[in-house]
């Protein structure tokens, strides 16, 4: 006897729980960062409207983007709507 669940069905259900766990993960990120609170609204709007591509950006830009970033620039606030023009990186001495 089969219990009426088919195989698409349980992989439909993983990838919506993944989904949640990704959103869920974002959302305790994006709660922990040093943007403003205007700045985290239209970050969790965004997350909530795009469910898969919002949070998978908004980990792009926490985790691969603003550490980079913060260290060329210690001065650089995010919440900061100055336009801030970066020097010309300088090339690597060749060996």
């Amino acid at each position: 006897m089969t219990m009426g669940i088919d195989v698409t069905e349980i992989l439909l259900w993983v990838l919506v729980i993944a989904i949640l766990v990704l959103l869920v993960w974002s959302l305790v990120s994006l709660s922990h960062s040093p943007l403003s609170a205007g700045r985290r609204i239209s970050w969790a709007f965004l997350m909530f409207l795009l469910p898969v591509l919002g949070p998978a950006v908004w980990m792009w830009w926490r985790f691969y983007y603003y550490p980079r970033r913060k260290a060329e620039q210690p001065h650089w606030d995010p919440n900061s709507r100055e336009v801030i023009v970066n020097p010309p990186r300088r090339p690597h001495p060749r060996e």
